[in-house]
């Protein structure tokens, strides 16, 4: 989580967002944990049985999904840092259109 917040800082005035979804807790762990990690990014709920993870075809948590800004996705993972350099350069583009 400490890294999820840095991206979001360091890109609060780019184009950029970051969204969390919840799929393994439950609701009441889900909250605690938003106060616990400090979580300032949207974040949405879904519970055991989710149909985001379905539809992304998810494995194993933490899954990173990267998403351009045309809603192509540019890579799936487990690590939180390995988009970074991609990130960087796609919010680098968006700026300069």
């Amino acid at each position: 989580m400490p890294h999820l917040r840095e991206l979001v800082e360091l890109n609060k005035d780019n184009p950029f967002a970051l969204i969390g979804i919840n799929t393994g807790d439950p609701v009441d762990k889900y909250r605690a944990g938003l106060k616990e990690f400090g979580v300032t990014w949207l974040s949405a709920y879904q519970g055991q049985m989710s149909p985001i993870a379905d539809l992304y075809k998810v494995q194993g948590y933490p899954t990173y999904v990267l998403i351009d800004s045309d809603g192509k996705i540019v890579s799936v993972g487990h690590d939180g840092k390995a988009n970074d350099g991609t990130i960087a350069k796609m919010v680098a583009e968006l700026k300069a259109k």
